[in-house]
């Protein structure tokens, strides 16, 4: 299991996912959180993750994808979209959506999740479960004794289903 936390909302941290994600060539597992920033950066236009094939972890070995705190960016749904196209061994993609959306804020979410549908799976035998977050506002269920517990088999409390 590999867990990341970053800004989709700033070009750097986006950009160095995929280089990152080349370092661990058999992950199964990967979690995603999505932070919180202020500022909304519009002007990204990011065609990173056309650029981005292959990551071996990606095309040949990842099975399981939760993305947590989902806020509607442009860049998470390239995200989830590149996934969806590239991971042939992908078997379930666990989105939780961020809690304290406005209406309008929920609403393109939910338009980039049914997009997301549309996309040309790489693996015919995925699912997808979609959810809102439970945690408070602000918070997070990721902490370092609890990430460095090896007995867990979901230390960062990635598939809550409650």
């Amino acid at each position: 299991m590999l867990a990341v936390q970053l800004q989709f909302a700033f070009c750097s941290e986006v950009e160095m996912l995929p280089i990152f994600l080349r370092c661990f060539p058999n992950v199964e597992t990967l979690v995603v959180e999505s932070r919180a920033h202020r500022e909304t950066l519009s002007n990204l236009n990011l065609k990173i993750w056309q650029r981005a094939n292959p990551i071996e972890c990606v095309q040949s070995h990842l099975r399981t994808l939760a993305f947590h705190e989902l806020q509607g960016r442009h860049n998470e749904f390239d995200f989830l979209t590149f996934i969806a196209e590239n991971a042939q061994k992908l078997e379930r993609m666990f989105i939780v959506m961020k809690s304290e959306l406005t209406y309008a804020e929920r609403q393109v979410v939910v338009a980039g999740v049914g997009a997301l549908y549309s996309a040309h799976w790489a693996s015919r035998d995925c699912t997808v479960q979609y959810t809102i977050s439970s945690l408070p506002v602000g918070s997070s269920s990721w902490n370092f004794p609890a990430g460095s517990e090896l007995s867990l088999d979901d230390p960062f409390e990635a598939f809550r289903e409650d």
